[in-house]
């Protein structure tokens, strides 16, 4: 057999062997199946849609019989894009290889809802192939690595013991849970076939290494429940919830340890998980994956893609998007989840960062080199996420700031309200008229009936962001026109973002929608309607714990809300 065959077979074995991990995967429960709508890109609003659920039921109730409620099952959520690159690093080492792999898809503004609603398609395979393929290559070029992560150097044969405990650990940090002896009987059959037909133990290695990086196993998250019939909810088993705390707080797939401790059932109980869950809590990567979830939820990744008008705007460049980008971060990271910080200062914070680039936008000195904190003066007009130029770049127009625009986005995003599109045959578009103020062209919009409910809903609040043009830069007027920014939000007065951001931070709405946005990202479901007593409970829990982002999150993992899902009707509608 020539080695183009040879490819082919292989890639044919690893086929096989995938159809057979997806087959028992879908018969244990629900393949996530791909996702539709305008979702996809970063920014998707979506409080609509999609179910709480996040098991598959066993049991559908037809038209006018009682509502069966889930037994519970499997869920898959393919791993985000730093998910599959941090699960890979921690497989086989640093890689240096470029790796092309499919685009996160945005479902309801989270990736990680995206991931629990998209199923890998024959494009999506292929760059995951070349991925490991290029990754494995790497590895299995340099002996030194192949021997540091195979252990030996075995026979050409694959007759050594070495080789099944190698494939048994790797393929147990690979699929986050122990194989079978059938399973490892299939790897190293692999194996052993690639080394004859190579006439290299190392080849056939490799092809086991390949075949594993290429299993669904690895590439999907496998989420399983079943029904507790002390709670009447879907309690997810140990395993489960290893790889669930694993990854929401690290972002990387669950140590040998955690494995290991969830197999000996340490993790059945809200004590055994929060134990679990403290040193999690301080790596290092928490924060990073807590920030992650912060700048999905402010749609600050919006700016790497925002358009304007070089006439109008021509400082707006790639490096100034790349400043304001990292500048929210910086603030998310260092003054939101700050230790003991009170993480309502998301919304209110006078505390921010720039470099040279972003300076001139804030009206601001620059500082000597890098990215310095300040704190803003009142004469900025600016105070936190509603002052960060990411944010307002984001939701303006190419040519002009957006009022409804940007009201839209702060209704949906941190009020969870999603209005009703508008009435069919409505003209949207408005006319400029240089002698009045964006306000105004709308104010008088609005007086029609079938305009004045909605725009009543979203443009006040777009109108507290008035003093920032297109790009987040501020303004004292508009055209030589007064601005006026005032409004209410919740029975509280405003005047600009600094006093719109006060507002949300005292609005109960704000906190709970929160909430609410957090339960979606961490169980990955669109909606937290089915279960919402828990983020009424947990919004409790954060002000009892003094708005301290960390110490909600321990809370968080080891309660319902996490360990488990609502029971909800198995129906047509919600299978």
């Amino acid at each position: 057999m020539n080695v183009v065959h040879g490819a082919l077979w292989v890639r044919a074995r690893f086929t096989m062997l995938g159809l057979i991990g997806l087959c028992s995967l879908a018969c244990a429960g629900g393949v996530a199946s791909g996702g539709g709508g305008s979702d996809g890109g970063p920014g998707g609003s979506g409080q609509t849609g999609g179910s709480a659920n996040a098991s598959a039921g066993t049991a559908a109730g037809g038209v006018g019989a009682p509502a069966t409620p889930s037994n519970g099952g499997t869920k898959l959520r393919v791993l985000t894009q730093s998910e599959y690159k941090n699960a890979l690093t921690d497989l086989l080492g640093p890689i240096s290889a470029p790796l092309e792999l499919p685009a996160d898809f945005y479902k309801a503004g989270f990736t990680a809802i995206g991931g629990a609603e998209l199923a890998i398609n024959a494009p999506a395979v292929e760059l995951y192939e070349s991925a490991s393929h290029a990754a494995t290559a790497e590895v299995f070029a340099d002996a030194a690595r192949r021997q540091r992560l195979v252990g030996c150097e075995p026979k050409a044969d694959l007759s050594d013991p070495c080789v099944v405990s190698f494939i048994q650990s790797f393929a147990k940090r690979a699929f986050r849970r122990d194989l079978s002896e059938a399973e490892v009987q299939q790897w190293l059959q692999l194996g052993k076939d690639m080394a004859e037909l190579s006439a290299s133990a190392a080849q056939g290695l490799a092809a086991v290494t390949w075949g594993l990086l290429q299993s669904p196993y690895f590439l999907y998250r496998v989420e399983t429940n079943k029904l507790d019939a002390s709670s009447g909810r879907l309690k997810y088993d140990g395993l489960s919830m290893a790889t669930r705390l694993a990854f929401l707080l690290t972002g990387h797939p669950p140590s040998d340890a955690l494995v290991t401790a969830a197999a000996a059932g340490q993790l059945d109980t809200a004590d055994g998980v929060k134990t679990a869950a403290a040193p999690l809590l301080n790596d290092p990567n928490a924060v990073e994956r807590m920030a992650a979830f912060f700048s999905e939820f402010s749609q600050a990744q919006l700016v790497s893609v925002a358009d304007k008008s070089p006439n109008l705007f021509p400082s707006f460049n790639p490096a100034l998007q790349t400043s304001m980008l990292q500048a929210a971060q910086l603030f998310i990271k260092n003054i939101v989840l700050a230790p003991a910080a009170d993480v309502r200062s998301f919304f209110d914070s006078d505390q921010t960062f720039v470099d040279a680039t972003l300076a001139p936008i804030y009206g601001v000195a620059a500082p000597a080199s890098g990215f310095a904190q300040l704190t803003l003066g009142p004469e900025t007009g600016r105070a936190g996420i509603l002052g960060q130029a990411a944010v307002i770049a984001g939701h303006s127009q190419p040519n002009r700031n957006s009022p409804t625009r940007r009201g839209v986005f702060l209704l949906e995003t941190f009020l969870c309200t999603t209005p009703q599109p508008p009435p069919d045959g409505v003209n949207t578009k408005l006319t400029p008229d240089p002698t009045k103020t964006e306000r105004q062209v709308l104010e008088l919009h609005r007086t029609g009936a079938s305009c004045k409910a909605c725009h009543g809903l979203f443009d006040p609040l777009g109108f507290g962001l008035e003093h920032f043009d297109s790009i987040g830069q501020y303004r004292a007027t508009e055209g030589g026109l007064t601005i006026d920014s005032t409004g209410t939000l919740d029975g509280a007065a405003f005047d600009g973002a600094a006093q719109l951001g006060a507002a949300f931070r005292q609005s109960p709405r704000a906190m709970t929608c929160m909430m609410s946005s957090f339960y979606r990202n961490a169980n990955g479901v669109e909606e937290s309607t089915a279960d919402s007593a828990q983020v009424d409970a947990l919004t409790q829990t954060l002000s009892s714990k003094g708005y301290v982002w960390r110490d909600l999150v321990a809370e968080f993992v080891a309660s319902d809300a996490f360990r488990s899902a609502p029971a909800v009707a198995v129906t047509a509608e919600n299978p």
